[in-house]
């Protein structure tokens, strides 16, 4: 059964997360929230669609792989409204992609963080160009502030990263005792920035339910905030 949950202008759309955070589906879509786009993931064949509905055709079709051509599998997609684009995040390789369908999108370079900024590269134009972020980890369990410009996911052994999407790079690294939830928190919105209200969760030794403190982050900075 697929997971849809909507949140600050986000909506995810759960396919296979990693272990502790693990859910599963088939064949999912999930639809721009104009309606006219929706983005299709074929995970056998390891490729992605996006399809106008308003014409039903298929505009745009890619490959999940790496530059080595290591084919992934997506464990989670996400629509980022703020944004106007879709976000993938894989089980395989340490990425995170961003299609836009905003036709206003800059541009994007097929090549990484250090020479987008000078133009270096081939142009891509279209309409779901893939914007790729390289990861130092596979991380699962997104949330996004109310900008939607921040991105922030951990992985099992209690690390979390806070992505800036527009420079294609990590900002901030935080390391807990215990494996956090990025994707089940609140997100507090202030005039100058967003605090996550992050979710730890602290399993004992039985089966009783897990104990839970909330630690405040700040999205743009990742600092902690005290109060």
């Amino acid at each position: 059964m697929q997971t849809l949950l909507k949140h600050l202008g986000c909506t995810l759309l759960s396919l296979a997360p990693l272990g502790l955070f693990a859910q599963t589906t088939a064949s999912p879509n999930l639809v721009s929230e104009n309606g006219r786009y929706a983005l299709s993931i074929d995970q056998i064949n390891h490729r992605v669609q996006a399809i106008d509905l308003h014409s039903n055709t298929v505009i745009r079709q890619l490959k999940l792989q790496n530059k080595e051509g290591k084919l992934a599998t997506i464990s989670a997609l996400y629509a980022n409204t703020k944004r106007q684009s879709f976000i993938l995040v894989f089980n395989d390789i340490a990425e995170l992609w961003e299609l836009s369908y905003n036709p206003k999108a800059e541009p994007v370079y097929q090549g990484w963080v250090h020479d987008y900024q000078m133009g270096e590269g081939i142009a891509d134009t279209q309409l779901f160009a893939p914007r790729k972020t390289p990861l130092e980890l596979a991380l699962d369990c997104f949330t996004f502030d109310a900008s939607g410009n921040y991105a922030t996911g951990a992985d099992q052994y209690g690390k979390m990263q806070i992505i800036n999407l527009d420079i294609r790079r990590k900002i901030a690294e935080l390391q807990f005792a215990h494996v956090v939830y990025p994707c089940e928190s609140t997100i507090e919105n202030t005039e100058m920035t967003s605090i996550l209200h992050l979710k730890m969760k602290i399993f004992g030794q039985t089966n009783t339910e897990p104990a839970l403190q909330i630690i405040l982050i700040d999205m743009k900075t990742g600092q902690r905030v005290n109060r």
